[in-house]
């Protein structure tokens, strides 16, 4: 097959061996989805964390009035109440006021992690708050994830990318 580079030792027969039943990347990470993630239901429970802020609060409004039961968590500094009030009465939906700084113990078939004060403004002024939402936060709700088999989907912001040189930045834009 391919060439080795000059000066590389070729592998061992044992690696040889224990490579050889090893699959493709992509092919492991598949065959782990299909084993470890829970399949769409009529009515799944979905958790929103950063739902009461401007993209979480539409993704529980979708979420509601596509049938799931919506469990929004939110500590409010940035996200208002006011941006899911319309959903309180709702019976598949439920409020928390939490910090996912500190872990919570929850069933759940999907999480949506959007939960992150992303704005320059908080990044100056609380950066430890960010940084603690951002990493500990993370980890606390793929934790969840990995502990009820969960789907997980992380959103990001575009000041991951610092002060963009180019407006807008296209997908393969690797930041300034």
């Amino acid at each position: 097959p391919g060439q080795r580079a000059r000066g590389a030792r070729a592998p061992t027969p044992a690696a040889q061996a224990a490579m050889s039943g090893v699959k493709r990347p992509l092919e492991a990470s598949q065959k782990l989805t299909e084993r470890r993630q829970k399949p769409r239901q009529e009515q799944n429970r979905v958790l929103v964390t950063g739902g009461a802020g401007f993209v979480g609060s539409h993704l529980c409004t979708f979420l509601v009035e596509r049938g799931d039961h919506v469990i929004c968590l939110d500590n409010f500094f940035t996200g208002r109440k006011a941006n899911v009030a319309h959903l309180l009465d709702k019976p598949n939906f439920e409020m928390i006021r939490h910090d996912i700084v500190e872990p919570i113990l929850l069933e759940v078939d999907q999480i949506y992690h959007l939960a992150c004060p992303a704005s320059p403004v908080h990044y100056k002024h609380n950066p430890i708050k960010t940084v603690k939402t951002s990493f500990i936060g993370t980890m606390n709700m793929l934790g969840l994830a990995k502990r009820v088999g969960a789907r997980f989907f992380l959103a990001s912001t575009s000041e991951v990318y610092g002060d963009p040189t180019v407006h807008p930045q296209t997908e393969d834009y690797w930041g300034n």
